[in-house]
Order: C-alpha cells, then sequence, then structure tokens
C-alpha cells in the first residue's frame, strides 16, 4: 500500500470552506457591525454549498457518495464495540458513526441557510422571502434560524474533540488526509481523480439555481405608503 488519493478535491474543499463560511457567518451577525448585507450574500453561498453536497453525495466519486458511508444500526454498534475493544476500527471512507456526521451538519446547515430566507435583522435588512409569509410564520423561522446555530456550535465542539481524540488516542490522523487527500491504500481501494469537469457543471448549475431563487423568483414586496 502507499499514499494514493481517497478524498477527492470538491469535498476537500466543500469541508474547509464550510467551516470557514460558518466561523464568518457567527462574527458577522455578533461581532462586527453594519455586516448584515454580507451576512445575507454569505448565507445565499452557503445555501449553494449545502445543494451542492447533496447532488454530490449521489454523483460524486466513490469515498464521497453517501452510499459509501450511511450505515445501519448493526454496523454502527459493531464499530463501537470494536472501538471498546481497542480493535483496529481504521476505514478509508467515513466509518459508520462518524458517517452520521455528514447528514447532520446537512440538515442543520440546510436549515439555517433555508430560514434565513424567511428572516430579518429587523432593522434593514432581510430574507428574499421574508415579505411572503405571515407574521406567525416569520417568527418561526427566525426562532428557528437563531436555535440552529446553537446545535451547530454544540456540534462544531463535539467534531472537534472527536477528531482530537482520534489524533491522540486512536493514533489516526483525520485533518492531513482532508487536506490533501491522500491514505494508504491500495490501488483498487484508491479513486483515480477528483472528477473535477463533473463537479464543475454541477457547481454551474447550483450557482445558476441559487441565483434564481434569491434574485428573479422572489415577489416584489408591496410597498404600504403612509401620508
Amino acid at each position: 500500500m502507499q499514499k494514493r488519493l481517497v478524498w477527492d478535491l470538491p469535498v476537500r474543499l466543500f469541508h474547509w470552506i464550510l467551516a470557514i463560511c460558518l466561523v464568518t457567518q457567527w462574527f458577522t451577525a455578533e461581532v462586527i457591525e453594519d455586516a448584515m448585507d454580507f451576512h445575507f450574500y454569505l448565507g445565499y453561498f452557503i445555501l449553494g454549498l449545502i445543494i451542492f453536497r447533496l447532488i454530490w453525495g449521489f454523483i460524486g466519486t466513490k469515498y464521497a457518495k453517501f452510499s459509501s458511508f450511511i450505515a445501519g444500526p448493526k454496523a454502527m454498534f459493531a464499530y463501537i464495540k470494536a472501538l471498546m475493544n481497542k480493535q483496529d476500527t481504521s476505514t478509508i471512507g467515513h466509518n459508520p458513526v462518524g458517517g452520521l456526521m455528514l447528514p447532520l451538519v446537512l440538515l442543520l446547515v440546510g436549515i439555517q441557510a433555508t430560514t434565513g430566507l424567511f428572516t430579518s435583522d429587523d432593522v434593514v435588512h432581510s430574507g428574499p422571502y421574508y415579505g411572503t409569509v405571515s407574521d406567525s410564520l416569520q417568527s418561526i423561522m427566525q426562532w428557528l434560524h437563531h436555535q440552529t446555530f446553537s446545535f451547530l456550535w454544540i456540534f462544531i465542539a463535539v467534531h472537534i474533540l472527536v477528531i482530537c481524540w482520534y489524533k491522540f488516542a486512536l493514533k489516526h490522523d483525520l485533518i492531513r488526509p482532508m487536506l490533501h487527500g491522500k491514505k494508504m491504500v491500495t490501488e483498487q481501494q484508491a479513486i483515480a481523480n477528483s472528477q473535477l469537469l463533473k463537479a464543475i457543471i454541477v457547481m454551474i448549475v447550483v450557482a445558476v439555481f441559487v441565483y434564481w431563487l434569491v434574485e428573479i423568483n422572489p415577489p416584489i414586496p408591496e410597498m404600504d405608503y403612509y401620508y
């Protein structure tokens, strides 16, 4: 065995860009003043990231596909048992338990990005669909938008702790393979390439869809004039 490509470039870029975007979103909402306009546009970009990863989970490379790591309860319990018995638990792609992390983050961030389309900062800026729903639904969307981010911070903390545990307790580095994409595998286990042309086509389609969603499709809000 030798180091060969396992994680394609689109998967790696998604991972790191999403992490940077989530931290930036927090800063633009809680720390930096007068940054809500950027906060909204970055939210639309994140929505595009989530849509891309969902599509890539079905048509991407071998270890990017959901079918390669979404496991049933039996496989997850077997993996946990092996961990407790200090047996070899190394996997090429996501392990049966860690494979739950991606669907969870896609769900949480997806809710965050979607509800942002219907929210407002109560001052100037609002999502493109804020005026299309009732006041009660606006309140629900606002509540979900804020509460989901709290769950995301918990998820991020657990994710970092697990990575550290794998690194120092199990001597299994999860960070470097997500940087260069390579692991010690056989030629049959590796992927041939990152399928960049396919990924670029998907990116373009997703970008066009998100632009249509936030710029073209939203109805023009009715303006009330008082004299």
